[in-house]
């Protein structure tokens, strides 16, 4: 396909798929759960007051 490149190995192919997929679902994971995280060590209450 290229001119003076070989085709890269399947193994080494996917064995990098894999590694690849794993960080992208570890950053998912991180990005989802960070506002939960947050809002449990937050210091607010979930009360709504309507003062008139």
């Amino acid at each position: 396909m290229y001119p003076g490149f070989s085709k890269p190995d399947k193994k080494a192919a996917l064995k990098q798929l894999r590694t690849h997929g794993a960080l992208f679902g570890a950053w998912v994971v991180a990005i989802r759960v960070t506002p939960y995280i947050l809002h449990y060590f937050s210091n607010q209450k979930q009360e709504l007051s309507l003062d008139f």
